[in-house]
């Protein structure tokens, strides 16, 4: 029996937060293991240079998001022959890509130990760049064309599952190697390749489920809107890697390690809040091709509804708790400074309206509108690199901070005004007391929790773990309660919506 759309984004929910729980506590292991055994310097020169192989991404969103709305039609259509035509010209595109990422691999290789300041010789840091190459260009290689797929066919529950499986099983060799006494470069080389069955083992899967026909002709015309969707990249580029940039060129390596043990709480964040929308672009495509604007009104509603909930919990309790996370990860670690107040307050808000704008640009992308938006992708890239380079002069790690929270309010408030005057009508102040009621929450669960807090969660793990718990639940019961009094209609929205998806699965 075939999934209905509701399913697959209930089924696409489930394994994605499976997926995120997975990846945060790996991550978290792996980063304090290489960070105790190894340092803040390899820590910061590994992160880095993920980060600086990462800009290759520029060319990969733009295709993918191409190649994603011109699915929507073939998918819709049942037409095999065209969804085969499409991926095998994102899969020629990304051919080139591969050999642009392998220049950058080299390039990086020769130059990056000679240029960054790391304590280290060429020798030593040379192998981690190799490394974190091998895994990369798995990724972008054999991965890209097939996840688009997937995504397209709101079928992310198999990226899901192939994901936490390759996670799992780095762990555990990166673990056994660790302890065995192998070098940080040994660790990253052997890594890098079980990262890289993950990709690979995922196209043998995708091709044998869609019975694609990768010798036929390619559709390039599928793809034209890939300079359109490539603005949107540059937007992702910036907020991904700005601050890593810019902390490289212009800071000791150590204080490019502060900002990873931060970003390590901040970037699951962001994932998790993914499973809450995953597959929503797809659904929003879906809707657009077969001219359902009522249903992309109801759904938008309560999407937005969902992520002003998930920030207005999520949020606070980080801002509360993120500095006693700190103290406790990085206890012994004395290399360099990582409790950092004003940094943390200002890169969790800015994290905050960046989540904030998730329906806003899910609808954008699903519905194709790239090339309308594209300036605002250019102005927010413009903001956040301008104002990191001039702050970070001044203010250090906390100016690259302001400049990721400047480009990501404006891009909020761009992408909430396209969406009311060209794709859904329906008044701006929507967007305006939405926004205030998700501040006015925050504001007051940070103020209210944040002296139990410094009273308490330094103490050890496990006093954390309840002080968390409890943040967590008092936040959930202020939005909850604020939800009824606010918006009531949309809470019961998607109290209605969960009891559908709960009933046709307990009748299967």
């Amino acid at each position: 029996m075939a999934r209905t759309r509701t399913q697959k984004a209930a089924l696409n929910t489930l394994t994605g937060i499976i997926s995120e729980v997975v990846q945060l506590v790996c991550t978290f292991l792996l980063s304090r293991l290489v960070l105790r055994h190894f340092g803040s310097a390899y820590n910061g020169i590994t992160m880095s240079v993920k980060q600086l192989l990462s800009t290759i991404y520029i060319f990969t969103v733009g295709i993918s998001g191409a190649t994603r709305v011109a699915l929507y039609k073939s998918l819709a259509a049942k037409d095999d022959k065209q969804t085969s035509r499409i991926i095998r010209a994102t899969q020629k595109y990304m051919h080139k890509v591969g050999v642009i990422l392998l220049c950058m691999i080299i390039v990086l290789t020769v130059f990056y130990p000679l240029v960054v300041h790391t304590g280290y010789s060429w020798i030593e840091v040379a192998p981690l760049i190799i490394a974190a190459g091998v895994s990369a260009t798995a990724r972008y290689y054999f991965g890209v064309p097939y996840l688009a797929l997937l995504v397209a066919d709101q079928s992310a529950y198999v990226y899901n599952i192939f994901f936490s499986a390759a996670n799992i099983l780095n762990v555990i060799v990166s673990l056994i190697l660790i302890r065995a006494g192998f070098n940080v470069q040994v660790v990253k080389l052997v890594s890098s390749f079980v990262l890289a069955l993950n990709p690979i083992l995922r196209a043998v899967y995708v091709r044998r489920k869609y019975k694609l026909d990768l010798k036929c002709e390619p559709d390039n015309s599928a793809l034209s809107m890939r300079r359109d969707t490539m603005a949107h990249s540059i937007a992702n580029i910036v907020h991904d890697n700005t601050d890593m940039i810019v902390l490289t060129v212009f800071c000791d390596v150590k204080i490019v390690s502060v900002y990873t043990v931060y970003n390590l709480v901040l970037s699951a964040l962001k994932r998790m809040q993914r499973v809450f929308t995953s597959g929503t672009e797809a659904v929003y495509g879906d809707m657009w091709v077969k001219k359902e604007y009522d249903k992309i009104k109801v759904n938008l509603s309560y999407y937005e509804y969902i992520i002003a909930m998930f920030t207005s919990v999520i949020f606070p309790t980080t801002m509360v708790m993120i500095l006693p996370f700190i103290a406790l990860y990085t206890k012994n670690v004395t290399d360099a400074e990582y409790i950092l107040p004003l940094y943390a307050l200002v890169i969790t808000l800015a994290h905050l309206f960046y989540t904030f704008r998730t329906p806003y640009m899910l609808l954008v992308q699903g519905v194709g509108h790239y090339k309308q938006t594209k300036k605002g992708a250019y102005f927010e890239a413009g903001i956040n690199l301008v104002v990191s380079v001039v702050l970070v002069q001044f203010m250090g790690i906390v100016g690259v901070a302001v400049g990721t929270l400047a480009a990501n309010l404006f891009r909020t408030i761009q992408y909430a005004v396209y969406i009311d005057n060209h794709i859904v009508k329906r008044g701006k102040m929507i967007f305006v007391t939405r926004i205030l009621w998700t501040l006015g929450n925050s504001a007051a669960i940070y103020f209210a929790a944040n002296r139990l807090v410094e009273q308490y969660a330094y103490k050890g793990w496990i006093p954390w773990i309840l002080a968390a718990c409890a943040v967590t639940a008092f936040s959930t019961a202020l939005s909850l309660v604020s939800s009824m009094i606010f918006y009531r209609k949309d809470l019961k929205g998607c109290v209605n919506m969960l009891k559908r998806v709960v009933k046709r699965r307990g009748k299967k």
